[in-house]
C-alpha cells in the first residue's frame, strides 16, 4: 500500500473531524482572499466612478461628504447654494465645463439628479467613457427625464412612459433646503405648460407600446403628484454606480419644489416654470472640470483653481480623487481588523489540525506499531503524519479559494443592490498562491507535534494483545 493511500484511508476513517477542520481553514482563507479582492475592487470602482470631474463644490460639511453626496448620491445635501454663488463660481475661472446639480428626489428608490443637458453631454461616468443613449435623446425641456440602464432594467420603463417623482432620496431622504437668492437665474427660463396640461396629457399621443395611460409612482408619503414627467431617453450601461440615476432638467425640479414651498407658506402654486422666483432656483452642487491638453486628465491650473475656491468659507470644495484616497485610508483600519480576524480563524484552524492529529495518534498506536514491525522506518512514520496535516491544509486552502470567488461575487451583488456601487472583485493569483502556500506550511507545522508523538510510539507496548 502506498503512502498516499495510507494517508487517505486515515483521513476517511475520521471523515467528520477532517471535514470540520478543513471547513474552518477554508472559511479563514476565504475571508482573507475576499477582503483583499473586495478592497482592491472597491478602490478601482470608486476611483473610476468619480468620472471626469476635477472638483465638486457644495454646501456640505466636509469635502468627503461633498464627494459621497455629489458623485455617489449617498444622501441629499443638507445645504443649498444660492444661484448668486453658483454664478460667481462658474464665472471666476475659465472652466472646461461647470454643471449645476440638485439632489433631493427619487423614483422607486433610485436617486434623481436635476441638472442641465450638459451633464449627459460632457460629464463622463467613467474617465474616457461618455454617456451613450441606447434609446431616445437627452433632456431638453422641463418635466422630461432620462433613465440610466439600471433604472430602466429594474422598473421596465421606456420611452414615452410617465412618472411622478418622490420627495427625498430613498428612505429617510430630505428635501433640498431653501436659501435666499439675489442674482439672475443661471438657466434661462423656458416657457412651460400649465399644471393642468401636464396631468391631462392624452396617452394616445405616444405609440411606443408602453402603458402610457398609467402614471408610475412610489408608495411614499410625499409624491410630487402635481406634475407628470415623461421618459425621453434611456442610457446604455456604463458599469458604474451612475447606472442608478434618473436625470431630469433643473427647471422641472425647481418647479415641483416651488409648489411645496409655496403651499407651506400658504401661497398659490406657480402655474409654469416662467413663474419661478429667485428663492426657487436652488443648487445643491456643482461639478467642475478645468481645461486640459489632449490625452491628459489634469492640468497645472487645477491646484490654483482649487486653492482659490477653498478660500471661500461659505462653500465646500473637494477633489474627488483625493477624497476617494482619503476614504480608503479611513477604512484601511477596518480592513486590518477583518484581516486580523481571518488570520485568527486560520490560526484556530491550524491548532485544530494539531489537536485532531494528536488525538488520532492515541487511537492509531497499534497501527503505527504494526507498520514498524512490517519494516516502516521511524522517519517514514514522521513523514506520513506531516504529509497528512499538509493535505488537510491544502484541501482547506482550495476550498477557501472557491468560497472566496463565490463570496466576493455575492458581496459585490449585494453592494450593488443596496448602495449602487459596482465592484468587480477578482482574486489576485499572487495573493491566492501566497495564502495557500502559507496555509499548507502552517498546517504542516501543526503536524510536527503529532508526528513526533508517532515517531516515538513504542512498538513492543502497542503489540500486546488487546484486553
Amino acid at each position: 500500500m502506498t503512502d498516499l493511500r495510507l494517508i487517505l484511508k486515515s483521513l476517511m476513517a475520521r471523515a467528520a473531524s477532517t471535514a470540520v477542520t478543513c471547513l474552518l481553514i477554508a472559511i479563514a482563507v476565504a475571508l482573507l482572499l475576499s477582503m483583499l479582492s473586495l478592497r482592491e475592487a472597491g478602490r478601482r470602482s470608486f476611483t473610476r466612478g468619480v468620472g471626469n470631474a476635477h472638483l465638486v463644490v457644495s454646501g456640505d460639511s466636509s469635502p468627503l461628504v461633498a464627494v459621497l453626496n455629489g458623485l455617489f448620491y449617498a444622501n441629499p445635501p443638507r445645504a443649498a447654494l444660492p444661484e448668486s454663488k453658483v454664478i460667481e463660481i462658474t464665472t471666476s475661472f475659465p472652466w472646461a465645463w461647470a454643471i449645476p446639480t440638485q439632489l433631493g428626489d427619487s423614483f422607486r428608490g433610485f436617486p434623481v439628479i436635476a441638472t442641465t443637458p450638459q451633464f449627459l453631454e460632457d460629464f463622463e461616468p467613467a474617465p474616457g467613457e461618455p454617456w451613450v443613449f441606447s434609446q431616445g435623446r437627452n433632456i431638453e425641456r422641463p418635466f422630461e427625464v432620462v433613465l440610466a440602464s439600471g433604472v430602466a432594467a429594474a422598473t421596465g420603463l421606456g420611452i414615452g412612459d410617465r412618472l411622478h417623482l418622490t420627495h427625498g432620496i430613498g428612505v429617510g431622504g430630505s428635501p433640498p433646503p431653501s436659501a435666499p437668492v439675489t442674482e439672475p437665474s443661471l438657466v434661462a427660463s423656458v416657457p412651460g405648460p400649465e399644471v393642468e396640461d401636464l396631468v391631462e396629457e392624452d396617452p394616445a399621443d405616444h405609440g411606443h407600446g408602453h402603458d402610457h395611460g398609467h402614471v408610475h409612482a412610489d408608495d411614499g408619503e410625499h409624491v410630487h403628484d402635481e406634475v407628470i414627467f415623461e421618459v425621453v431617453g434611456v442610457l446604455a450601461p456604463s458599469g458604474t454606480h451612475h447606472d442608478r440615476l434618473v436625470v431630469t432638467e433643473l427647471q422641472g425640479a425647481w418647479f415641483i419644489h416651488a409648489i411645496d414651498r409655496r403651499e407651506l407658506a400658504g401661497r398659490a402654486a406657480p402655474g409654469s416654470v416662467e413663474q419661478l422666483e429667485e428663492a426657487d432656483r436652488l443648487i445643491t452642487g456643482i461639478l467642475l472640470r478645468t481645461p486640459v491638453r489632449a490625452g491628459r486628465n489634469s492640468a497645472a491650473a487645477l491646484q490654483g483653481a482649487f486653492d482659490r475656491l477653498r478660500r471661500d468659507p461659505s462653500i465646500t470644495v473637494a477633489s474627488p480623487s483625493t477624497q476617494v484616497d482619503r476614504l480608503f485610508g479611513i477604512v484601511a483600519s477596518l480592513d486590518a481588523v477583518f484581516i486580523a480576524l481571518g488570520a485568527g480563524i486560520l490560526l484556530s484552524g491550524v491548532i485544530s489540525v494539531m489537536l485532531v492529529l494528536w488525538n488520532s495518534m492515541e487511537l492509531r498506536r497499534r497501527q503505527i506499531a504494526v507498520l514498524r514491525v512490517l519494516g516502516c522506518p521511524q522517519r517514514r512514520i514522521l513523514g506520513l503524519v506531516l504529509t497528512e496535516s499538509a493535505i488537510i491544509g491544502m484541501i482547506g486552502a482550495i476550498a477557501g479559494g472557491l468560497l472566496a470567488v463565490g463570496g466576493a461575487s455575492l458581496a459585490a451583488g449585494l453592494l450593488a443592490i443596496r448602495t449602487g456601487v459596482v465592484v468587480s472583485p477578482t482574486v489576485d493569483p499572487k495573493a491566492a498562491v501566497l495564502i495557500a502556500a502559507g496555509t499548507v506550511a502552517l498546517a504542516a507545522l501543526a503536524g510536527v507535534a503529532p508526528a513526533i508523538k508517532a515517531y516515538r510510539t513504542p512498538v513492543a507496548d502497542n503489540l500486546r494483545p488487546l484486553d
